[in-house]
């Protein structure tokens, strides 16, 4: 698709909340697309006679400062989404440069449009609030427990770590949200507490992680956009109009979900404890869908989804096997299917998906990889591999949590894994009765080992940190070390 479109190219797109926008190519090249947004929006899909002259959507939301809307996409790495529709081409405005400096996805510019709006939606004294903040000043707050010393440009308040003292039962003190102007997300562990009344109160709240959630989460009155929530007694989550990210679980038993058109304009995210948990009932018009699970997925998961054109599957464990693949034949407008370490998938998954546009797989056996090649080479399934590994790799490294470091840098992923591979020897020869002093000497080598590989082969980015980060705490638990020392360990030893 992407080798017919030309500078000037306009595609409709979804919003994420609810409607449409539209979109436009200023740059194609080899390697990458650049779009922009149009300063259009409404509940429809607009006509291209409506969109010239609409000129461009400048942001300054936030501690933005007049950037124009605009992004570059690389192709090969984010196929195009379904429900992206090209309608014809339109001279450029002018003013728009080429090539954009930040790459993202096909709908980032029409995303960045959104907040925008909601921006400009926001109470004139929180978002000059917002900007006075120069420089950040600490602040002594107390949320009931006892004073803690903040600092006014919090932009995420957790009040799950344990650092910030909270009352042990009863109403908490959520007035400290006054004296934290740039606080736009708040995480948060057990019943309500006074938690929904506040973020109705606080519009510039748009992001809440709520674990050990009570059985019902009522955001209706508030501005949330993404609800992150998991807990064995969660039964119901009602969002507001305009929310658009809803990431759940895990949770005792199946939940209901209350959104706008059925889900229709969410992005769902399922973290999965077993292979056999349902999706939440409620969201029969959800578009996009994500899975995630260790070891095994399953197909049957989705059943009823029947609206889905995007569905991605991610492993966070061996074998990587999908379950129920059969399911997704009754899935008609699925388009898109992407999978992450899909290791125990195998070639005959196309044959399940008669609608299927394209296939996107990052991780997967070298032998399947040539048999999905032969199998859709005359088709018109668009394919997009990466991260095809042998069976003998594999073999050597498949419960290794650095083995996709290989995909970038074979020489640095080797030697990634063969410093995982020593600790975790090490690690399991501990003695029963070990302390965290006997496993602190194997822990650092860890580190010290990644601070290397980084200094030759410049490999650690942000994700590849947190990567590094999660491997160590798991290292670190099975040798019977506490997370707060694991996580102060890491931090103090790492120069990634």
């Amino acid at each position: 698709m992407t080798d017919q479109l030309r500078v000037g190219d306009v595609a409709v797109s979804p919003l994420p909340g609810g409607g449409y926008g539209a979109c436009q190519i200023s740059e194609i090249t080899d390697e990458h697309v650049t779009l922009h947004a149009l300063d259009w929006s409404g509940p429809r899909p607009p006509e291209l006679t409506e969109l010239p002259d609409t000129g461009l959507v400048l942001l300054d939301h936030h501690s933005w400062s007049d950037r124009i809307a605009q992004i570059s996409v690389f192709p090969q790495n984010h196929p195009m989404p379904p429900d992206l529709e090209w309608i014809g081409n339109l001279p450029v405005p002018p003013g728009v440069p080429a090539g954009g400096t930040s790459f993202s996805g096909w709908q980032s510019p029409v995303g960045d449009m959104v907040r925008q709006r909601r921006w400009e939606r926001l109470p004139e004294p929180v978002r000059a609030a917002y900007r006075a903040l120069r420089p950040p000043e600490p602040v002594t707050a107390d949320l009931g427990g006892g004073p803690v010393t903040l600092t006014t440009s919090l932009g995420h308040l957790d009040l799950r770590s344990g650092d910030i003292p909270l009352p042990a039962s009863g109403p908490v003190d959520w007035s400290v949200l006054d004296r934290l102007p740039r606080c736009t997300e708040i995480t948060w562990s057990g019943p309500d507490r006074g938690l929904t009344a506040a973020l109705a109160r606080y519009p510039l709240v748009s992001g809440v992680n709520w674990f050990d959630a009570p059985p019902l989460v009522d955001l209706s009155d508030t501005s949330v956009l993404s609800l992150r929530a998991a807990g064995d007694e969660l039964r119901e989550i009602r969002l507001p109009d305009g929310a658009h990210h809803l990431d759940l679980g895990p949770t005792g038993s199946r939940c209901t979900v209350r959104a706008a058109d059925r889900g229709r304009w969410l992005r769902l995210a399922l973290f999965l404890a077993t292979p056999s948990t349902p999706a939440p009932s409620g969201l029969d018009g959800v578009r996009q869908v994500s899975l995630t699970g260790a070891g095994v997925l399953s197909a049957a998961t989705v059943t009823g989804l029947h609206e889905m054109h995007t569905l991605r599957l991610q492993w966070t464990g061996p074998p990587g096997r999908l379950d129920d693949p059969a399911a997704l034949a009754g899935l008609p407008g699925l388009r898109l299917l992407e999978m992450v370490d899909a290791y125990g998938v195998d070639a005959d998954l196309p044959a399940h998906l008669p609608g299927l546009r394209h296939l996107d797989i990052h991780g997967l056996r070298g032998s399947v990889a040539k048999e999905l090649r032969a199998r859709l080479r005359r088709t018109e399934v668009g394919l997009s591999l990466a991260g095809a590994k042998s069976d003998r790799w594999l073999a050597a490294n498949m419960d290794n949590p650095f083995r996709d470091w290989a995909d970038d840098d074979p020489k640095a992923g080797a030697a990634a894994c063969k410093a995982f591979a020593a600790a975790l020897r090490a690690v399991d020869r501990l003695p029963a009765t070990r302390t965290p002093a006997d496993a602190e000497p194997i822990l650092r080598t860890l580190v010290e080992a990644i601070n290397q590989i980084d200094e030759k082969w410049g490999i650690v980015d942000t994700l590849r940190r947190e990567e590094a980060g999660d491997a160590f705490v798991t290292l670190a638990t099975r040798a019977g070390v506490p997370t707060p020392t694991a996580d102060d360990w890491f931090d103090k030893w790492r120069d990634f």
